[in-house]
Formats: C-alpha cells, structure tokens, sequence
C-alpha cells in the first residue's frame, strides 16, 4: 500500500504543477474530471493515514498474552480495500485527453471608487496611462502627502484596464502592508493569479513560481498600493524590468525615496488641488444648494482654503458640514481649522491619523524631532532652509559631534528625506536664490497636535497678539515655545519653564522691554532668538543663562546694551550682525567654546582682535562692515592663527597692503569659505561663496596692485577707477571664477587682454556703467575664450557700439541669456570691429548658438540689427523680449527659420510698431509660424500665440501695457 500511495502522491504532484502552469502561462483550467479526481486523492491520503495509525496498534487479547487475530484480519481487509481505490485513482489518472481546458482570463477586478474632479487629478491620470502605454517604461512610481489621491487615481486606471480591452491581459491590485511583509505580499500576488504555494515552500521558492508565473505569454500590469518601504524584486519574485516584456510595476507611495529604492523608471507626483478645483469639490461634498447662501458662502470658501488643497481633508469637512445651514456651525469650523484646534466630525480618524502614520514611519528619532521644530514656524511660512538647518544644530538635535559644515551638509540631507516623504514642500520664493520649504498647514496642525498633547510646545507664531501668554500658560514642560512675528511689546512675566530650551521672540516690537527676571526660571535655554526686534537692552537675568548655546540678535535697531557674557561657557553662537549695539559685550574673551561670530556691518567699535586667541573652536566668522572699528592688518592675520577650525571667513580690509598681507600670509587657503572686501560695501550688497570684492578707490595702482587669493567664484569691481581693463593680477587667479561683476569703473575701456587669461570656467558676466567701454577683447580672442559663458549682462555702457565680435562669439557655445539694456550708442549686438579690414574668412560663417535661451533688448535708440546680413541658429531660443529699439526691424533667427526653433520659442514680446516692423522684413516666415500657432486673445495685455501641439507660445507685449486687442491679419497676414 505504502509504495502504490508512493506513485499517486508524485501523480499529484504532477498533475497540480500542470494544471498551475497552463493556468498561468495559457489561461487554462484544469477539468471537472481532474478537479474531482484530486478531491478523491484527498479522500484517499485521509483513509491510508488512518489505515496506518491502526496498523501501528499492537491489539492483543487476553491480558496482551496472544495476537488478537480478528483485528488483524480486519486491519488486512482494510488494507487491500485501500490498494484497490489507489490502484483505480492511477488508472483514473491517466487523463490521456488532457487534464485542462481553456477558460476566458479574469482581466481583473473592478475597484469601488469615486469620481475623479479636477485637472490636476485628470492631468496625473493622463500622464501615468501614457507611462502605461510605453512599452519603453517597465516600473512607475506614484508619490504624494497621505490623502492627496494617489489610490483614487489608480483605482480609477485600474477600473478602466478592467474594462477596456487595451495592453494588458490581468491586472493585479495588492495593498502593502505597512509593515513589511513579503510572504503576505507574495501570496496575495499569487492568489490574484491562481497560483498556488505549496505548504513547505520557502520564501525563494516562491519567489521563483511567481518569477516563472508573471512571465509568461500574458501581459501583467501589478499595481502595488500604499508601499512603505522598497523590496528587492528578486527578493518577492517580480519580473525585473530588463528581462520581461510582459509585466509592469506601478507602486503608490507617500515617499519619493521609495520609489527610487523600487527602482521606477518614471515617477509622477500627485499634486494637491488648486483654489478653483478644492472649491468645486467642496461644494460637490456640501451641497450647491448650502454654499449657495450668502452667509455661508464666505466662511466655505475660507474653509476650503484652510484644507489646503488635500483632497481627502476637503471631501471629510465637506462632509461634515453637508447640508448644515447654521452659520455658527460654519464658522466654529473655520476658527478650529485657523487654531489647529480640530474637531471635526472625520478629521481625527480619516485625516490626522493617516498624516500621522506618515510621521511614524520616519526613519528615527532625529528625523521626527526635527520634523517636529517645523512646527515653530508660523502657517504657510516661507522657511529658509538654511535658517531651519542652523537652529537644528543649535538645539543639538544634529547631534554634539563633527563641525558645523558637516553638520549643515547632514542638515541638507534630512531636508531632502522630509520632502521625499512629502512632509515638507519646496517653495520657490521669488528673488530670493536661498532655498525655503513650507508644511502643509494639516500636517503642521498634525505637529502641533503631537507636540500640545504632552505640553512641550506652545506655538503662536504670527497669531498678530499684543499681549503675550499668561503665566499659567508657561508650562513646566514646556520645551520649545515660538512667539514669533507677532505685536509684542514687551515681556512682563517671570516663566517657570525648567525644560525649556528654545525661545523664538524675532519680529516683535518689545520696545518696553523684558521683565528683568524673566529668565530667571530658563537654566536648560539652549537657543534664544531676539532678532529683528526693538529691544534696547537685555535683562541682567540673561546672564545666568549657563547652558545658552545661540544668542540672535540680527537685526535688533535699537539694542545698545547686553549685559556680561562671563558666565555662558557654552556659547555657540552670537550673531550681533546689524544691530545697533555700540559697544562689545563684557566678558566676549571668555566664549572659548564659540563656533561661530556673527558681526557683519555691527556698529560696536570696540572689537578687540586679541579675542581671537581665544576662540580655538571657531569655525565661522563674519566681520564684513566692521572695518570702520578693526585693523586687519600684521597683528590681527597672526592672531587669526589661533583659529585652526575655521571653515568660514567673510571680514573686508581698509587698505590694499592690509589685503596683500592677508592674501600673502595664505591663511586663505586653510578655510573652505571664503568672503572679502577691500573698501567699504553697502549694507544690502550680497556676494556668494569665495568672492572677492573691490570697492572705490586706485585698488590696483601699479605700485601696489592687489594681490588676489586662487580659488575665487566671484570677483566684483565697483568703482575702481584707475584701470582700463581686468588686470593681469585677475588672470592669473582665474582659474576657478564663475561670476564677474564690473561696475561703475570709469577707466575701464575693455575687458579682456588677447594673449591672457580665456576665463575657461567664467559662467556670467555682468557689466554695468562702464561709460568708457569699447570692446570687450583687445585684440583677436584666442580660442576657448569665454567658452563656459552662460549669461551675458550690459547696462549702461554709452560708449559701445558692438557688444561681441565675430571672432569672440564663436567661442560662446555655452551662452544662455544676453540682456542688452540702456546703451545710448549701441548699433549691433554682434559684429565687426576691426574697422572694416577684410573679413572674407567670416562673412559667410554662420553665427551658431546652441544653447541660448533668452534675449532681451531694452532702450537701445541706435540699435539697427542683432548681427547684419548673418544668419544666426539659435535652436534652444525660448523668450525674445524687444522694447524701445526702434531702429531694430528685423531678426536673423527668421532668415532662415528652422524647425527646432519654432518648438522651443514660447515668448515674444514687444511693441505693436515693432511687429509689424518684423511682419514686413519676414513674411515668409510669419506665415509659416501663422501655420503653427493658434492666436488667442488675452486680458493680460498680449496677443498670444499658442502651438496646437502645445510647444511654444508666442506672445507680443505692448510697451505701454495697453491692451492691442487686433486681430491677427491686421499685422501677420491671414490665420
């Protein structure tokens, strides 16, 4: 019997593989018969075992004397009854017509779901079925903040796969875990498919029946929803993406990181709604009929604002409040969103509680807390990254160990990781170059409700309150407290906040001043911000502040007093930079643990650079502005020394010598960072990363030229005067210069010597009122000249008539934006200035510049062409902006228009004279771009021009802003 069960148990284990195996890779399914015939071996296994336990029972008879002889007879019948079924199920098993038959594939299932609204949900949509179609692109990630629509938008993808016969043969939804577990996900991929694990499987083995599995004849599309952490695909049994042609991978995810870890070849982040699109969903959710009434329709829209673009907060207030038509209602609603006070009927469970899982699944302790310091910030705050990385260090939360540079690089870093996991926004803030982020205001309610559960945060940063929190709302707990960018005059309590370790007071008046005692009960205050305020002196009691690590008092216009520093031995760092304060505080020379000294343009004049020895731990110091009140000459370069750590040193010098003796002791060399002026600069003058700045004055008389230090990425003359072109001195600490800045110097008649320096590495040029200016090489440029140029500016220089020759604009491949403004005599942006000697060799060349993107000419009265009797290829050419160059009728882009020209121009703008100057010098063409684009009128005061294939716009501005308002055949011929 044993051995019969031997071959039956191997028939059904080949049996099972077949039938998984054409079910998979053909769509079949196995017989009725076959189905039967493996209940039967079921059956069978059952009566063997059952047969073999009794055979194991020794039964005997008469106290265990002799064999009890009829069970035995019994067991035998048994026996051969059981061979006989086993032998017949063999027989039965043969299956000599096939043991599977073809059956329609389940394309999927169809997910409920609801309606998608807005274009920016339609837009994602549409760009992940475009991925989807591309046979090109094997994995696709989907990311977003938690909420915002990633598994409606696939739901809805998924919805239509099922039900349009389009691409993919079986679509597979699985939901992560949001744990990792890989067997679960594994088996849910299997059962989707009809596979089957056998019980004694291990994790590779499965892996590889679903590897098989999945690439087979059928196309797969597996949609992986709510993925927390990245898996390798191996590792589950995923089809990698360059060995399958009949399987892709879409995962949704709240983490960019994620779906780099999944290796995704396209990734779409799902955005949050516009105004317009979260008040038409708000309404859907409420009901027309509620917001129509005026005295709701105001507070809804305010409402709907507060949610700030989250589809999943929008549909659960909007639900909440539907069919609600009692103002007050509405508006205890909005007052709880505005306070992050919320208490909305949904918000909790369905909203808050998602965010917050977002929060927990940050990768440690460090990344949470400083999450959690954002919260300080007030809503819809602007944050200056670099800001927000300082006051990490500050509190310690980057940890006590490694130098400042390193820490702000590890600062940069988290940054990224709390955008990736969309807890934090990138914000463009405009003129501004520093980087800012912001929180979604829910998910700083979120913060907010984390941190005001255990009372270590009190946050009331631009609440607009005059009078500051009573004294029972000091907590004892209380850690971090942010009153910042309110109307507070004064400080009149005397808070008992032991734990306390972060003040935030900037942007407040306090013109009354502080309590005297009011620090009197703060001994772990580790960061006191005071910046940007009226305050005239500090409090006595702010001199037993032991464990202070930053004292900010950037900014304070009225501060004339800081009492003794003698007693805050862990001071970090003072930032006294644009006060007002006239003297030093007392006890600065017993900072020994300071790292960074903030004193640009501070009016104290009594610095005293012996200090400087003993500040052996710092790493940033700032004295641009402080000339005026410190020599730095002889002594003051040895006493630097001393300050082996320093990474940053931004200070500017009296006298040339003073910077010669500088530059030659080589201090410069030692520092990662550097800024330096020789004169005095204006307090809103910026200059980046290792600039040097020369300011007024014979700054490179030819008895004592200024020696300048190697390494330097920004150089800017500002009214030197004494010098008609760059100094040798500057070739040869070019090397590494990306921005030059020359302005208002006098002298100056050109800019670069042929035969000195290429400037190979300079990226942007930017000349301004240099009134005496010619030409901008002296003589033929050698080859590489300016080769690295990206942006050329000229203003305000009368004097030139060509601003690039022929032989200096072949070089320029790299340019990608030419502004042109101001210049009375200007004739020609490029041409010939050798006086009309025999240009034989260039007349027929063309002027080729591959990679500019913009130019813009302005108040040029003598301007005549761009570059005369040339045809000018400038393929990448996206904005053409003209103004008052009434001379200027014609451009040389369109003698010969090219096709890759027309896809990149988005934006023409100019006077109505001016284009219908262009219509007459360039018919042809017009007509040719009148094929293309699509005219439209606009409010904004532009006749704009769209392509049907949505690649350029152009668009024709009026200098005065007036509305032109004329139909296209007016000036460009027939549509």
């Amino acid at each position: 019997m044993s051995k019969q069960m031997r071959i039956l148990n191997a028939r059904e284990t080949d049996i099972r593989q077949m039938v998984t195996i054409e079910r998979v890779r053909n769509g079949m399914e196995p017989k009725a018969e076959v189905k039967l015939w493996l209940e039967n071996v079921d059956q069978i296994k059952d009566s063997v075992n059952k047969v073999k336990e009794d055979s194991a029972d020794d039964r005997r008879c008469l106290i265990g004397c002799f064999p009890n002889y009829y069970f035995r007879m019994k067991l035998g019948n048994m026996v051969e009854e059981q061979i006989h079924k086993v032998n017949e199920l063999l027989e039965q098993g043969k299956f000599s017509e096939g043991a599977v038959v073809g059956m329609l594939p389940e394309r999927g299932k169809t997910l409920p779901t609801t309606m998608l609204m807005g274009e920016t949900a339609k837009r994602s949509s549409r760009r992940i079925w475009h991925y989807l179609m591309d046979e090109s692109i094997r994995t696709i990630g989907i990311f977003g903040m938690g909420g915002v629509g990633k598994t409606t938008i696939m739901i809805e993808i998924n919805n239509r796969l099922v039900r349009e016969d389009v691409y993919f043969d079986t679509v597979i939804w699985v939901t992560a875990s949001r744990e990792p577990n890989l067997p679960k996900l594994q088996n849910d991929i299997a059962k989707s498919i009809g596979l089957c694990f056998d019980s004694d499987d291990d994790g590779m083995t499965r892996a590889s029946k679903l590897w098989n599995a999945l690439r087979g004849p059928k196309k797969f599309l597996l949609i992986i929803d709510d993925l927390w952490e990245a898996f390798s695909h191996q590792e589950v049994g995923i089809p990698c993406q360059e060995f399958s042609n009949s399987f892709k991978l879409v995962i949704t995810t709240r983490s960019l990181s994620v779906c780099r870890g999944m290796e995704t070849m396209r990734e779409v982040e799902v955005e949050l709604l516009s105004s317009e699109e979260a008040w038409d969903l708000f309404k859907h959710k409420v009901g027309e009929e509620v917001v129509s009434s005026l005295s709701i329709e105001a507070v809804a829209k305010e409402i709907a604002k507060e949610c700030g673009g989250l589809p999943l907060a929008i549909a659960t207030v909007g639900r909440a409040l539907r069919k609600e038509y009692n103002v007050r209602q509405w508006r205890i609603a909005l007052r709880e969103l505005q306070n992050s006070t919320i208490r909305i009927d949904g918000m909790e469970n369905q909203v808050l509680s998602r965010l917050r899982f977002s929060y927990e699944r940050l990768k440690d302790d460090t990344t949470r807390s400083c999450f959690l310091f954002c919260a300080v910030y007030p809503k819809d705050h602007h944050v200056n990254v670099e800001e927000l990385i300082r006051y990490w260090i500050y509190e310690g939360l980057l940890g006590n160990l490694g130098d400042m540079e390193t820490k702000m690089q590890q600062g940069y870093i988290l940054v990224d990781e709390l955008k990736n996991a969309c807890m934090l926004e990138s914000i463009c803030q405009h003129g501004s170059i520093d980087e800012h982020v912001k929180m979604h205001d829910l998910i700083r309610d979120m913060a907010i409700a984390l941190t005001g559960a255990n009372q270590i945060y009190m946050v009331r940063a631009r609440h607009s309150i005059c009078k500051p929190p009573l004294h029972e709302e000091w907590h004892p707990d209380l850690e971090r407290v942010s009153l910042m960018r309110n109307d507070l005059s004064s400080l009149d309590c005397e808070p008992r906040c032991p734990k306390l370790s972060t003040l935030l007071l900037q942007y407040n008046s306090l013109s009354k001043g502080i309590n005297p005692s009011f620090f009197n009960h703060m001994q772990n205050l580790q960061v006191l911000d005071l910046s940007y305020t009226g305050i005239l002196r500090l409090p006595d009691s702010f001199s037993n502040l032991e464990n202070l690590r930053a004292l900010l008092l950037c900014s304070c216009w009225n501060l004339h007093y800081v009492p003794t520093l003698s007693k805050l031995k862990e001071l970090r760092v003072l930032d006294l930079s644009y006060s007002s304060i006239e003297h030093m505080p007392h006890g600065m020379e017993m900072l020994a643990n300071l790292r960074r000294l903030d004193l640009s343009h501070c009016r104290a004049n009594d610095f005293q650079s012996s200090f400087l020895s003993n500040y052996r731990m710092l790493e940033n110091l700032l004295l641009i502005g402080l000339w005026q009140s410190l020599e730095l000459g002889k002594v003051f370069v040895d006493q630097l020394t001393s300050c082996i750590n320093l990474s940053l040193f931004e200070a500017n010098f009296r006298t040339v010598e003073d910077f010669n003796y500088y530059t030659m002791s080589g201090h410069w060399s030692q520092v990662e960072s550097f800024k330096f002026c020789i004169g005095y600069p204006e307090s809103s003058m910026h200059f980046g990363r290792n600039s040097v700045a020369l300011i007024g004055a014979h700054m490179f008389h030819r008895e004592i030229p200024a020696l300048l230090p190697g390494r330097i990425h920004e150089l800017v003359l500002l009214a030197c005067s004494g010098i008609n072109h760059l100094p040798t001195s500057i070739s040869f600490a070019s090397s590494q210069l990306q921005i030059c800045k020359l302005q208002h110097c006098d002298d100056m008649e050109w800019i670069i010597t042929s035969g000195w320096s290429t400037f190979p590495t300079l990226e942007s040029l930017e000349i301004e009122g240099l009134g005496k200016l010619h030409t901008f090489c002296m003589g033929i440029p050698q080859e590489g000249t300016l080769a690295n140029l990206k942006v050329l500016h000229v203003t305000q220089c009368n004097d030139l008539k060509t601003v690039l020759s022929f032989e200096l604009v072949q070089n320029l491949k790299s340019l990608e934006e030419i502004v042109i403004e101001n210049c009375e005599r200007i004739e020609e942006i490029i041409g010939d200035e050798r006086g009309g000697e025999d240009v034989t060799q260039v007349d027929n060349a063309e002027i080729i510049l591959p990679r500019l993107q913009k130019l813009k000419l302005s108040s040029l009265p003598r301007l005549t062409s761009i570059c005369w009797n040339r045809v000018m290829i400038c393929d990448s050419l996206s904005i053409i902006e003209v103004h008052k160059c009434p001379e200027l009728t014609a451009l040389p882009f369109f003698v010969e228009i090219r096709q890759p020209l027309i896809q990149s121009l988005k934006q023409i703008k100019g006077s109505r004279r001016w284009r219908e100057d262009l219509t007459k010098s360039h018919p042809d063409c017009i007509g040719l771009l009148y094929s293309i684009f699509k005219v439209t009128q606009s409010s904004a005061a532009y006749d704009i021009f769209e392509p049907q294939n949505s690649a350029a716009n152009e668009i024709f501005e009026e200098d005065d802003g007036r509305n032109i308002g004329e139909s296209a055949s007016s000036s460009f011929g027939p549509r």
